[in-house]
């Protein structure tokens, strides 16, 4: 498998209520999408029933995206914290992948790790 090969899973962990998501690969503005209908049907019951979402994201084959695709998932951040997405961990991210996101999506708590455990630490303290 190429590191721009697409992928995407998504599951929601109902013990944390958290989606669990993984995502890779190069995206366009829209193939993008795809991504975003499998992260949407995944926390939707916690949409229903208006909890507060929290994502554990793998990025461990993420690449950073073009600038218009980059923009896309900003403004699909910005949508889902209306909708409930309180916090965002992500693990694996590569430096630059990192720095996109903080740059498309300035106002959504989101922090970075290296590691899974770190980062479900971070993302289940003080719940």
């Amino acid at each position: 498998m190429s590191t721009t090969d697409r992928i995407v899973t998504a599951h929601l962990g109902e013990a944390h209520d958290e989606l669990h998501y993984r995502c890779g690969g190069l995206w366009d503005v829209q193939s993008i999408n795809e991504l975003f209908a499998c992260l949407n049907e995944a926390c939707l019951p916690l949409v229903k029933q208006r909890k507060a979402i929290y994502s554990l994201g793998d990025f461990t084959t993420a690449v950073p995206q073009d600038r218009e695709t980059a923009e896309k998932i900003g403004d699909y951040l910005r949508t889902a914290k209306q909708f409930g997405l309180n916090r965002t961990a992500i693990y694996g991210a590569p430096v630059l992948m990192r720095m996109q996101y903080k740059r498309v999506a300035p106002d959504v708590i989101v922090e970075f790790f290296d590691t899974k455990p770190e980062a479900l630490q971070w993302l289940r303290a003080d719940r």
